[in-house]
């Protein structure tokens, strides 16, 4: 990779983790102390690892030094350099918005399109998605505003879940 700024990310073990997973992050289970991240070109696909470290709950991933498995960093195409360099980015802005956000049930997407009547367990209809004609509308409206899997992954992000 050919920028070095700001190359160390650290923060919570388990957070950290979500959101390698969420931009298609994996832990590779050969180098055991790396997350590796498939990358496809037109020569074939190129595995990019990233070294971590963790600790105590903590986690640490050394971007610095990253590298490509089994090929040399000047033999990589610059396209998949460019790649590797916006999935890191987006790995770290997604952390740092994610620092700077405090949660709240009334903001932004997570805040339902109506309000949820409440139901006595007797009277709920189990295993239905929907309980009536206006709970099926609100549903509709919290789908609509659901990100597309060409919208997630040009914000760095993986669908959920990751299926194998």
């Amino acid at each position: 990779m050919k920028s070095k700024e700001k190359m160390v990310i650290s923060g919570p073990a388990s957070r950290l983790k979500e959101y390698l997973s969420q931009a298609g992050f994996v832990r590779d289970f050969i180098h055991r102390s790396t997350y590796r991240l498939e990358l496809r070109s037109a020569t074939g696909v190129l595995v990019f690892q990233v070294p971590f470290e963790e600790t105590d709950g903590a986690l640490a991933l050394y971007g610095e030094t990253a590298f490509f498995d089994g090929i040399s960093d000047s033999d990589v195409p610059e396209d998949i350099q460019i790649a590797a360099l916006d999935r890191w980015q987006a790995l770290r802005a997604r952390i740092g918005i994610a620092h700077s956000q405090v949660y709240s049930p009334d903001r932004g997407d997570r805040q339902p399109s109506a309000p949820i009547r409440s139901r006595s367990i007797q009277s709920a209809l189990n295993g239905s998605m929907v309980q009536d004609l206006s709970d099926m509308k609100r549903l509709g409206k919290d789908m609509e505003r659901m990100k597309t899997e060409q919208q997630l992954n040009e914000d760095g992000l993986v669908n959920d879940p990751i299926q194998y």
